[in-house]
């Protein structure tokens, strides 16, 4: 088995995967996204993952262009290969926080039981499993354009899972990406700099695109319809306002977990 697997969702644009839940399952999602997004004078990746493996080597097989590294926020899973790259863009409000140490420590062990090693790559040394730092090159804001030539990204500030995340829209292909904000499986926000509230906002903002076909999240399958993302404000909304009930969770991730049909809704 390979660490990344590669899906060719459209043309010149590429899902890398890495398999998170075969790691640490009780996160509760099944993986970590990075998508490639090809112009005719540059490439971007959004976001670059956990770090595992050379995500590098596999974008040279689909692209030989200088790819920019754009993360949704900087939580240690969506920049984690940021360190092999020279161009690295986020957040205005999330810049410094990009170039800070973060506390992987928790995750080794994780990395060492049975299951993880039967997906590993063979050379990886998991007791010394880190996300190497690097500052911001490049620092986004609400509405900015990143021109790789003949196709643009749309950045979108929707904060609520962290302070500075974005989204980005590919009006090319139709296609959101939504990072941590928006996706089927755990929502979370609950961890520090969280804000349950603008969340809710955000993702009614993202609701409300027009011409949106595909919704690419950080974790777990791709989307396709629009209708879930009004379900998920809702759920976010009724949790906040306390509509429905919620259970207390402090294994690897502390919060008040809200459990929906296809989504739940973890607060503080």
């Amino acid at each position: 088995m390979t660490w990344h697997t590669t899906t060719r969702l459209a043309e010149n644009l590429y899902r890398l995967s890495e398999p998170f839940g075969a790691i640490e399952p009780r996160v509760g999602v099944t993986t970590a996204n990075m998508y490639l997004v090809i112009g005719q004078e540059g490439a971007a990746l959004i976001d670059s993952g956990l770090g595992i493996g050379d995500v590098r080597a596999e974008i040279r097989k689909l692209t030989s262009l200088p790819c920019l590294v754009l993360n949704t926020h900087y939580h240690w899973d969506h920049i984690g290969a940021n360190s092999l790259f020279t161009e690295r863009a986020i957040h205005e409000s999330e810049a410094d926080l990009l170039a800070q140490e973060q506390d992987v420590s928790w995750f080794r062990p994780a990395l060492q039981s049975p299951t993880a090693r039967a997906v590993l790559p063979a050379c990886f040394a998991p007791a010394a499993y880190r996300v190497i730092p690097q500052p911001a090159t490049r620092v986004l804001h609400d509405n900015d354009v990143i021109d790789l030539g003949g196709r643009t990204l749309r950045v979108l500030h929707v904060p609520g899972h962290s302070p500075g995340h974005v989204a980005y829209v590919d009006e090319a292909s139709h296609t959101l990406f939504t990072g941590d904000a928006a996706y089927l499986g755990p929502v979370y926000a609950c961890f520090e700099g969280s804000d349950p509230v603008a969340l809710a906002r955000s993702v009614r903002r993202l609701a409300a695109l027009e011409g949106v076909l595909t919704t690419c999240p950080g974790h777990n399958d791709i989307i396709t319809g629009r209708d879930w993302l009004g379900e998920l404000a809702e759920g976010i909304e009724a949790a906040i306002a306390g509509k429905v009930a919620g259970q207390r969770r402090d294994d690897v991730i502390v919060g008040r977990e809200f459990r929906f049909a296809a989504f739940s809704v973890w607060l503080p």
